[in-house]
C-alpha cells in the first residue's frame, strides 16, 4: 500500500511539474528590431519566441520594409503578428525616427497585437556619443537613447492606450550605472568601451550577457547564463549586481 501511495505522489509531482513546464513554454514572444536586438541573443530565449531583426534600421523602416530582413532566421512580422496573437511583442526604436513617427509606428504595431504586454526595447547609444546623449533633455528631435525620450514615447503611447501594459528593458540606464561605477573606481573594467566589440554593438560575452538578462527580465523570464559559458564568474558577479541594484532601486521608487 506505501508502495503505491508513493507511486502515486511521484506521478502527481512528475504531471505538476510537466503542467508547469508546458504552461512557461506556451507564452510566445515576438521581437522587432534591429541588431541592438540581436544583441539580446532572442534565441536563447524561453518559450515560443521569433523575431524580426533587420540591421541599422529604425522601427518605421522596418514597419515600411518588412521584406528582407538582415538576419535570414527572422520571420516577417506581416506574417507573424497577423497570424498569430502574442504574449510579448517587444519593439525597438533607433536613431533616424522621432517621438511623433515612433509612437504612430508603435500604435500600428499594437494594432495588429490587441492583448500583447508591451516592451520596448531602449537599446543604447554609441559608446562615443553614450553619456551626451542619455543627459539630453530634446524629445522633439531625432531619436536619441536618453530617459527624457523614453519617458514621453511612455506617456504618449500610455495616453493612446490607457489599457495596456508597457515595459522598458532599460539596457540603456545598465550601462550608464556601470559608467558611474568605473567613475568611482567600484567596476571590474576601465573604460565602458570594454562591454562593446564596436562602436555600438556589445562585446559577444560580457555585453550579450547583461543586454539578453535585461530582455529576460522585461519579458518576466528568470536570469539565465546558458550560452554564456566562457563569461568569468567575477565578471558575472559584478553584471548581475548592476542588474540587481538598478532593477532593485527602480522598484523601490
Amino acid at each position: 500500500m506505501r508502495h503505491i501511495f508513493l507511486t502515486i505522489v511521484s506521478s502527481l509531482i512528475l504531471f505538476q511539474a510537466a503542467v508547469a513546464q508546458e504552461d512557461e513554454k506556451a507564452l510566445s514572444y515576438f521581437l522587432v528590431g534591429n541588431s541592438l536586438t540581436w544583441d539580446t541573443v532572442p534565441s536563447l530565449l524561453d518559450g515560443d519566441t521569433q523575431w524580426h531583426v533587420d540591421c541599422g534600421k529604425s522601427l518605421p523602416f522596418m514597419y515600411e520594409n518588412p521584406e528582407e530582413p538582415c538576419v535570414k532566421t527572422s520571420t516577417l512580422w506581416p506574417q507573424a503578428l497577423e497570424e498569430k496573437q502574442y504574449d510579448f511583442l517587444s519593439l525597438q526604436v533607433h536613431y533616424g525616427s522621432t517621438l511623433e513617427e515612433d509612437a504612430a509606428v508603435i500604435a500600428a504595431f499594437l494594432d495588429l497585437q490587441k492583448k500583447a504586454k508591451v516592451i520596448i526595447h531602449t537599446g543604447w547609444a554609441r559608446s562615443a556619443s553614450r553619456a551626451e546623449e542619455y543627459a539630453s533633455e530634446d524629445v522633439d528631435g531625432k531619436m536619441v537613447h536618453s530617459p527624457a525620450y523614453f519617458e514621453a514615447l511612455l506617456e504618449k503611447l500610455r495616453e493612446l492606450y490607457p489599457d495596456r501594459e508597457f515595459q522598458l528593458t532599460h539596457t540603456q540606464d545598465l550601462l550608464a550605472l556601470i559608467a558611474e561605477d568605473i567613475e568611482a573606481g567600484e567596476a571590474p573594467i576601465g573604460n565602458i568601451q570594454e562591454l562593446y566589440r564596436d562602436d555600438i554593438h556589445m562585446n559577444v560575452v560580457t555585453g550579450r550577457y547583461m543586454m539578453h538578462n535585461a530582455m529576460r527580465r522585461a519579458l518576466g523570464q528568470p536570469r539565465s547564463a546558458v550560452g554564456f559559458e566562457e563569461l568569468a564568474p567575477s565578471m558575472k558577479k559584478y553584471l548581475d549586481s548592476v542588474l540587481d541594484r538598478y532593477f532593485e532601486k527602480k522598484e523601490s521608487k
